[in-house]
């Protein structure tokens, strides 16, 4: 009798997953949210269900709360590289950059991954480069933007960076 019963909620979560995945994909993210805070409750070891729920609320710009998310699931899986990106993102937000830094630096110390619209390492570099920017550390923002680009060449975000950095900023 237990069986189907542990199948059932099996199925269940699975269909909250897949609920989930399908309100983010649409863009709607206090939905996803909301689904995956079922989720957690379910999965509360799941350092994936735990990402999921940060970027959702990441997209809703509560950033305390995706940092918080962000961080629960590093903290099930301290080798789940992808988090580290997101919460660098959410640090610079905050202008936390030192935070933002060590997100970042702790990315570029796994192997690179592949990810949309560059590696895992690219994107790692290139949001370091950003840091540095806002920072007037240009000659550093530099050298990070082309690391960027030495993995990913057609990256046209770092390639629009670079461009800024090189294009000297008259003031009127």
């Amino acid at each position: 009798m237990e069986r189907p019963i542990l199948a059932q909620t099996s199925t269940t979560l699975n269909q909250t997953i897949h609920k989930a995945r399908s309100a983010f994909q649409a863009g709607r993210y206090a939905e996803a949210e909301e689904l995956w805070r079922k989720v957690v409750e379910q999965q509360p070891n799941s350092a994936e269900a735990f990402y999921e729920l940060g970027f959702s609320l990441h997209l809703q710009e509560e950033i305390g709360a995706a940092i918080a998310s962000y961080q629960k699931a590093l903290s099930l899986d301290p080798n789940y590289d992808t988090p580290y990106i997101n919460l660098g993102l959410a640090f610079i937000e905050l202008m936390q950059y030192d935070e933002a830094d060590q997100a970042f630096q702790k990315v570029l110390s796994f192997p690179d991954q592949p990810e949309t619209p560059a590696s895992t390492h690219a994107l790692a570099h290139y949001n370091l480069a950003i840091i540095y920017k806002r920072q007037d550390d240009l000659e550093r923002a530099r050298q990070h933007v082309q690391s960027a680009l030495a993995l990913a060449p057609d990256f046209q975000a770092a390639q629009a960076l670079l461009q800024q950095i090189e294009t000297p900023q008259t003031e009127e």
